[in-house]
């Protein structure tokens, strides 16, 4: 049988039993709602899988979106767009773009292994307070293996980086106006024809990637609903594509129809904080339909600067009002990004819906 035989069956095997991971043990999911979108949420993953990791090719590079409205993986943020492009960090790679209407513009490149594992560590983040923009906001950014001393817009690459994924946060997602964005190598070359072997390599990259995701999504239970975990700081230890300029705090919402929960507090000085709602997949809640996110310039605060949330089923006449867009429990996650200090941890509390 062909290399790359072996490597699609193998990977039929794993989709097979996938749904165990959900259905049984520790972080199985229950009702009719969870069950379905669980299921929905494999075909997502599995889609992300075949664009970053059957269609990348790390020496002829493009930009990958990696959420959109309908199609969700890995904790998308409502008022963000991501973009995933696969790097090999013995060559050399140039990012040209013009900047939109962003709050936060960010080049993160991860270290790891090529194949589809968790990347290891961020070799480099390089935000907008750190990249010079033209007076049109045009940049380019130069990624090589060797240190350019005194270029500006320069990452070093380590041998072991992987990919890039560029953030762009919005003060307000339906009026943003994206970057523009395109990376190249700089010895483009044409592709050679694509064999057996290099298929049944990409093909279990797919395979390792959705193994690993499956690792961690769903959420397991926490162990108690309704209360956040304190605020952390980003984790180079932690699995996952994090940025080093977000602070995180999650927390799990159980809610009967006539109830709400109240979320806190204040927010340091930062580029941008928002809270927001997901199921237990780590996928936002249909905001096409539902206001099910808020951040520091939608929200409405109170007169000592604090602001005051609520996440409810309907409409509790609060201004700063979360839909949980027909879900009687999920996750509520909140982030600060490039804070002065760390939050202090937010209160929360259940009430009665009048």
């Amino acid at each position: 049988m062909a290399a790359s035989g072996e490597a699609f069956r193998e990977l039929l095997e794993l989709l097979r039993d996938a749904d165990q991971t959900f259905l049984a043990g520790p972080r199985a999911v229950e009702g009719e709602q969870a069950i379905a979108e669980g299921y929905r949420h494999l075909t997502h993953l599995l889609g992300y899988a075949f664009d970053l990791y059957l269609e990348g090719d790390a020496a002829r590079p493009a930009f990958t979106p990696l959420a959109s409205p309908a199609q969700k993986i890995l904790g998308d943020n409502v008022d963000s767009l991501y973009h995933f492009a696969p790097l090999d960090g013995r060559r050399s790679y140039r990012i040209r773009g013009i900047a939109g209407n962003h709050v936060y513009l960010a080049f993160c490149v991860y270290g790891g292994k090529p194949d589809g594992e968790w990347s290891e560590r961020v070799v480099a983040n390089l935000s907008q307070r750190d990249i010079r923009f033209g007076p049109s906001g045009e940049f380019e950014i130069s990624l090589t293996p060797e240190q350019l001393r005194g270029a500006a817009n320069h990452v070093k690459l380590e041998p072991d980086a992987v990919c890039v994924i560029v953030r762009e946060y919005f003060a307000d997602r339906r009026r943003a106006r994206p970057a523009l964005l395109e990376i190249d190598t700089m010895t483009l070359e044409p592709p050679p024809p694509l064999g057996d072997e290099a298929l049944a390599r990409r093909l279990r990259a797919v395979a390792t990637f959705v193994r690993e995701t499956l690792n961690f999504t769903p959420i397991p239970p926490l162990p108690e609903p309704n209360v956040l975990l304190p605020p952390t700081p980003w984790s180079p230890s932690a699995p996952g594509w994090g940025t080093p300029d977000n602070i995180y705090s999650l927390g799990a919402f159980a809610l009967g129809p006539d109830e709400a929960l109240i979320v806190e507090g204040r927010s340091p000085r930062c580029t941008y904080w928002g809270v927001q709602l997901w199921n237990r997949y780590m996928q936002s809640l249909d905001y096409r339909y539902h206001r099910v996110s808020i951040n520091g310039t939608q929200a409405e605060l109170e007169p000592d600067g604090s602001f005051r949330i609520a996440i409810a089923g309907r409409d509790p006449g609060s201004p700063n009002w979360l839909d949980t867009a027909g879900h009687a429990e999920g996750l509520f996650f909140c982030r600060w990004l490039q804070a002065d200090e760390l939050p202090s941890p937010l209160a929360t509390r259940v009430v009665k819906l009048r």
